[in-house]
C-alpha cells in the first residue's frame, strides 16, 4: 500500500478517490477523521491521505491524477519542486520538506475543466439565460447539500474490502457518534461521541472486544480532558491521565490493582516527567 496525495482538504481527496475507484484501483482515505486530533499531534499527521491498496497499481493511478492537469491558474494545488509532496493552494511552502512554491512548482492534479470553465463560444450566451442555469445549479446545490446535512445516519468502508468500517450518526447536521473498525478485522471496537457542536466530548476503546472499555478518553472544547485506562478483569482504572488545553499534567497510577492510587507523576509543558 502507498500514499499518492495528500491535502489539508478531505473533499479533493474524495474526489480523487471516486476517479481511482471508477477506473478499478482500489485506494483509501487515511486521517479521514483525524480533525479533532489537530493541537495533539504534528498538523501534518492530520491531513487526509489517499493510499492506494496495491503497489502495482501506484504508477497506473499517478498517470490517471496527472491527465489534465489545471496549468497556471491562481490558488490551484502544486507539487513541490523538492520532494514531489503534493499541496493544496493554500500552502506557500511544502510541510514535508520546507521548500517554498517557486513558479517551477508543477499543478497538482484536478478534475478536467468543463465546458464552462473553457473559454469558447459560451461567452456569446444571453446574461438571463446565464441567470437561469446559474439559478438552477444553485438550487440543486442546495438541495444536494440538505439532504447531506440532514442525514440521520452513514457508513463507509474506508480500506475498500467491502465490509463497513465506519458508521456515523447525525442530528440533522450535526455529527453526534462514530463507531469505527480502525484494524478492519469486522469488531467496531471505538466509540466517538460528540456534542451539538460536533466535537468529541468522550471516546471508547475495547481492545480486547469484550464488550467493555479498556480506554476512556473524556474532552472538553474538543481537546482531552483526561485518560482512563482500565483493568481488563476488573473494571478498575488502573492509570489516570490528566490534560490541560490538550497537554498532559500529570497522571495517577493503581500500582498494586487495589482500586486506590498510589503514584502521582506530573510532566512539564514538554510532557516530560517531572517527579
Amino acid at each position: 500500500m502507498r500514499k499518492i496525495f495528500v491535502s489539508q482538504n478531505l473533499m479533493e481527496v474524495e474526489m480523487l478517490k471516486d476517479r481511482l475507484d471508477q477506473v478499478g484501483i482500489p485506494c483509501t482515505i487515511k486521517n479521514q477523521r483525524a480533525s479533532s486530533l489537530a493541537g495533539e499531534v504534528p498538523f501534518a499527521e492530520v491531513f487526509p491521505e489517499l493510499w492506494v491498496l496495491r503497489d502495482e497499481h501506484y504508477e497506473r493511478a499517478r498517470e490517471l491524477l496527472e491527465e489534465q492537469p489545471v496549468v497556471g491558474e491562481k490558488g490551484s494545488p502544486w507539487i513541490c519542486s523538492g520532494c514531489g509532496e503534493q499541496h493544496s493552494s493554500e500552502f506557500t511552502a511544502c510541510w514535508k520538506c520546507g521548500r517554498e512554491k517557486r513558479s517551477d512548482s508543477k499543478p497538482s492534479p484536478t478534475w478536467p475543466r468543463t465546458s464552462a470553465e473553457t473559454p469558447d463560444s459560451s461567452s456569446r450566451i444571453p446574461d438571463s439565460v446565464k441567470g437561469f442555469v446559474l439559478g438552477a445549479i444553485v438550487a440543486l446545490g442546495g438541495l444536494a447539500l440538505w439532504n447531506y446535512v440532514s442525514l440521520e445516519g452513514t457508513s463507509a468502508d474506508r480500506n475498500g474490502d467491502g465490509r463497513t468500517d465506519e458508521i456515523y450518526t447525525y442530528d440533522r447536521s450535526v455529527l453526534r457518534s462514530a463507531k469505527l473498525d480502525n484494524d478492519f478485522d469486522g469488531f467496531f471496537e471505538t466509540l466517538y461521541t460528540y456534542n451539538r457542536n460536533g466535537l468529541p466530548v468522550r471516546g471508547e476503546i475495547d481492545r480486547n472486544k469484550d464488550g467493555k472499555p479498556d480506554l476512556i478518553e473524556q474532552y472538553i472544547f474538543g481537546k482531552y480532558s483526561y485518560l482512563e485506562f482500565l483493568d481488563g478483569d476488573t473494571g478498575n482504572v488502573r492509570k489516570r491521565a490528566f490534560f490541560k488545553l490538550g497537554k498532559k499534567t500529570h497522571e495517577e497510577i493503581d500500582q498494586d490493582g487495589d482500586g486506590k492510587f498510589e503514584r502521582t507523576v506530573r510532566f512539564d509543558e514538554l510532557e516530560n516527567p517531572i517527579d
